[in-house]
């Protein structure tokens, strides 16, 4: 009989390997979408809970549509003290979880409760999926279980920079910059770009690679993405698809636009 093991996690290896993953977000509830985007050979695709139209049936649904195109499904969930949508998405089958305004070393022990069965977490009992629905031994998922999990969280507050070597140092896989709500926070919103954002941005990164947390990062196009990478994120993710898809098809139409006259 074939052996039957808990489903291995790329995105966990390749971030413990020194490699660098890429990402694409998801707001409607289209698992085809999802379907997509692992063909397209993304290393994993964020659900997001937080800004998005979804809940807990499309996501359900969605996480089968990723596995089924090879792509890691990822789920950001609305509220970064919420223990019971952690677990929901990682009972639904999210192999990583992300929380948004990560603002003390409190917000992310907690991440790492909700999400890790006993001793290392709290998380309540109720595999379903991660057990392939019974057919993964109790014991055998156990001992795997929590370290295919990846753990993310959004810096993205002025007061999460005065506790970023804190947060850094309480053990996630990914401490993402959160360049949109700083620019906010800053009173410039909208430039992501500016001194003060890339000034924040330059301050997780140092505290990522100082307790040797992977930092990722918002990436507006592909030369984008390559100078984060050359500045040392090693995750970087381009926007969410429904925003490149308008943005794609408004370059045709314009290019075209002539031809409709």
């Amino acid at each position: 009989m074939m052996n039957i093991d808990v489903r291995p996690n790329p995105v966990k290896e390749k971030l413990q390997n020194g490699q660098t993953v890429f990402s694409s977000s998801l707001r409607l509830p289209e698992p085809g979408i999802c379907e997509v985007l692992g063909y397209a050979g993304w290393d994993f695709v964020l659900l997001d809970g937080e800004h998005g139209a979804l809940d807990h049936t499309t996501i359900d649904r969605m996480v089968q549509s990723c596995f089924a195109s090879g792509t890691v499904p990822m789920v950001r969930v609305p509220k970064n003290d919420d223990p019971e949508s952690v677990m929901l998405a990682l009972d639904l089958g999210v192999q990583g979880v992300l929380i948004p305004h990560c603002r003390t070393a409190d917000d992310a022990r907690r991440l790492k409760e909700a999400a890790f069965y006993a001793p290392e977490g709290k998380r309540g009992f109720g595999p379903g999926r991660g057990t392939m629905w019974g057919r993964i031994p109790l014991d055998r998922y156990f001992e795997r279980i929590n370290d295919s999990i990846v753990l993310l969280a959004l810096v993205e507050d002025i007061e999460a920079l005065d506790n970023i070597d804190e947060i850094a140092a309480a053990g996630l896989d990914v401490l993402w910059v959160g360049t949109g709500d700083l620019a906010m926070a800053y009173g410039v919103p909208g430039q992501r770009n500016h001194p003060l954002v890339q000034e924040a941005a330059d301050k997780i990164l140092a505290a990522c690679q100082k307790h040797g947390v992977c930092a990722g990062y918002p990436a507006k196009d592909a030369q984008d993405a390559l100078w984060a990478v050359e500045k040392g994120y090693r995750a970087v993710g381009f926007g969410c698809a429904e925003q490149y898809i308008m943005q794609q098809s408004r370059q045709f139409l314009e290019t075209v636009s002539s031809a409709k006259s």
